[in-house]
């Protein structure tokens, strides 16, 4: 929201790799330079467990095909995700 916020023209510059935060940061931008074989990555929101992270909907799917036999805390991961995705309007 800072970019989008601020007065200037933006310009994202992608080399290589512009990974979910990275390609939000290049989609705020008013123009996007990239190598002709840059990637912009997808919008995938993680939620960080330990020293893992889990997909945000890939949370979601699993809570809803496990249903009651999902463990309690992995049912609370995707309460989290959920509202996640629905805060940034992604579902």
């Amino acid at each position: 929201m800072a970019l989008k916020r601020h007065p200037g023209r933006k310009i994202a510059i992608v080399p290589h790799y512009a990974m979910s935060g990275g390609t939000l940061i290049a989609l705020a931008a008013d123009e996007i330079i990239m190598d002709p074989d840059a990637v912009l990555g997808p919008l995938d929101p993680q939620i960080p467990v330990g020293n893992t992270a889990y997909p945000a909907p890939s949370l979601i799917k699993v809570a809803k095909l496990k249903g009651n036999e999902a463990r309690e805390e992995f049912l609370v991961l995707a309460d989290v995700a959920e509202k996640l995705l629905t805060k940034y309007r992604i579902l």
